[in-house]
């Protein structure tokens, strides 16, 4: 199942909770700083959603994993690179 292919990756470097039945997921980004990390990612091809647009907030970011699983899974290996850097 791609949530827990998600999940499962990012649990280690992302404070991130498991979603309920979503298709997306809501981990914090590194520093806190979701926008900055949204456009690394997006500099790398990556394109996840900053938590502004569903929140005041600015600490985390969406994940939609409605892709296919090849794809979900090279993204989600740019993502731990950049949370390294």
């Amino acid at each position: 199942m791609r949530r827990d292919i998600v999940y499962e990756t990012l649990k280690g470097k992302f404070k991130v909770t498991k979603s309920e039945g979503a298709f997306y997921i809501f981990p914090q980004a590194p520093g806190n700083n979701a926008s900055d990390f949204v456009k690394k990612a997006a500099q790398n091809n990556v394109l996840i959603v900053p938590g502004l647009a569903f929140s005041e907030q600015n600490t985390n970011f969406r994940i939609s994993y409605a892709v296919e699983e090849n794809k979900l899974r090279q993204g989600l290996e740019i993502l731990l690179k950049l949370a390294s850097s």
